[in-house]
């Protein structure tokens, strides 16, 4: 699989320009629930901005949409993981073989709606780039720089279990796994 391509905005972003992630890898799922998910995601000059969306019309309060991205992977095994629940809760970690931090700064605007594929929820996320070059010193933001991670889909609750991602992997193993990651890749137009 090619590698996603991650919008470097010189102004400020536009989540309709960017190209889609769409989450249809769900390799357990033995019914037909899969629902329809998707991320974008841009870097600009404040930050790194991320658009979550999930299509369910009664979604569980389990179900959830996370990224998982090492920023550096040529120099640190930390990964950081972004979390967003259905009903609206949201967390921003960074973990390291020394540990977990939260990341300052980050920021989620939860929405609801409906268009014409369906009812959805989601998200628009902050990382500020302060904080991100905090937890990760050797990361360039720029065209061409490229880093790993992935994009899931999840739900625990037994009524609708599903997990699914963007990039194939294996849920046997944590989400921080490298072996489930993909590359991205920065461009500039």
């Amino acid at each position: 699989m090619m590698a996603f391509k991650v919008k470097l905005f010189q102004g400020a972003v536009d989540y309709e320009t960017l190209h889609v992630a769409k989450l249809t890898d769900f390799p357990l799922e033995k019914r037909d629930y899969k629902p329809y998910s998707q991320a974008r995601i841009c870097f600009a000059g404040d930050g790194m901005h991320l658009q979550l969306l999930a299509f369910e019309a009664s979604p569980l309060s389990e179900s959830r949409m996370t990224a998982v991205f090492n920023l550096t992977p040529l120099y640190e095994s930390a990964c950081l993981s972004l979390e967003l629940y259905a009903d609206g809760r949201f967390s921003a970690k960074c973990f390291a073989p020394s540990g977990g931090n939260l990341v300052d700064g980050a920021t989620v605007h939860h929405f609801t709606g409906e268009d014409l594929q369906g009812v959805y929820w989601g998200g628009n996320i902050f990382l500020p780039i302060k904080s991100l070059k905090t937890l990760f010193p050797n990361l360039v933001v720029a065209k061409d720089q490229t880093f790993r991670g992935n994009l899931y889909k999840l739900c625990d609750n037994s009524a609708r279990p599903h997990m699914g991602s963007f990039y194939p992997a294996d849920f046997s193993h944590p989400l921080t796994d490298p072996n489930n990651f993909g590359d991205f890749v920065i461009i500039d137009y």
